[in-house]
């Protein structure tokens, strides 16, 4: 049984006529489906965790953002139901990560009915809050603050958006301080940003990590050391075409686990986490999907 959860907010109304053309393919292959809408993610959080507690259903269908995506994944992680995604918010990165994002309702919707999915890795966050899981990029630091901004901003959308908080942002950032355990190797350092990313993508199609995969066990963690705010402005813009990676300040490591301490909060998948400390895992295989 198909489960959709909409978020009819998103693409200021784009998402219920996407919901409406999967609703009209659906009964017309006679597929039992129900349907999710709710006025806040607190609702469709609750509503969610008890539908799939019944046990009915195989699918769930995401139709909205990056940040409807994320509140799905704390249902589905680990379970066997699988989760596919018709975007329609501003970012669509976890879309991109499986190919839906240029695709149409109909090809989303017979890739779904004609293949089985597979499974992908996913990032498990640990700290004060709980456990919360990712799928994308979990961030802190310069790009974390641009993240909080760019969630305030209504207008414009998509990259502009990001580039009008890189902006704002970066005439009154600092770099903090770190304490960093990635798997066994410890240091304590300053750095003007960080992530750990599972996949390439965040804030819309920007290549943090031009080389990080769903479906290798691992993360790619980047550090930017500090740099004047000047260099910083020239390098962000690279970060679009994943060409930011060359720059002498920039280090990627790779790791399984992650464990972050410092005066900064996290970000990930576009969505606020929590105050740092936190823990970071990769669970791999904790996802099912389609690659579309």
């Amino acid at each position: 049984m198909w489960l959709l959860v909409l978020n009819s907010k998103a693409g200021k109304g784009k998402a219920t006529n996407l919901c409406r053309s999967l609703e009209v393919l659906l009964k017309n292959n006679n597929l039992p489906y129900e349907i999710i809408s709710k006025s806040n993610p607190e609702d469709t959080s609750t509503e969610l965790r008890l539908k799939i507690s019944e046990g009915r259903f195989e699918r769930v269908v995401a139709i909205g953002g990056d940040g409807l995506v994320n509140l799905c994944l704390q249902e589905v992680a680990e379970r066997d139901i699988a989760l596919a995604v018709i975007p329609a918010g501003t970012g669509n990165d976890f879309a991109r990560a499986v190919g839906s994002h240029k695709k149409s309702v109909a090809e989303i919707f017979n890739a779904v009915l004609s293949h089985e999915p597979s499974a992908i890795d996913l990032g498990l966050i640990t700290g004060d809050f709980g456990k919360r899981w990712f799928v994308q990029v979990l961030s802190t630091g310069f790009d974390a603050l641009v993240n909080k901004l760019a969630n305030r901003i209504s207008w414009p959308r998509g990259q502009i958006k990001y580039t009008l908080a890189t902006i704002f942002t970066l005439a009154r950032f600092k770099p903090s301080e770190y304490e960093i355990t990635i798997d066994d190797k410890q240091f304590k350092q300053d750095f003007m940003l960080l992530s750990v990313a599972n996949g390439e993508t965040y804030g819309g199609g920007m290549r943090i990590c031009p080389n990080a995969s769903n479906s290798d066990g691992i993360f790619d963690i980047l550090l930017v050391h500090p740099v004047s705010k000047i260099v910083l402005l020239t390098i962000f813009p690279k970060v679009f075409a994943g060409k930011h990676i060359p720059h002498p300040r920039i280090e990627i490591i790779k790791g399984r686990k992650v464990q972050l301490s410092a005066n900064a909060s996290a970000f990930a998948d576009g969505e606020f986490v929590s105050t740092l400390p936190i823990k970071i895992e990769n669970i791999p295989n904790a996802l099912k999907t389609w690659q579309i």
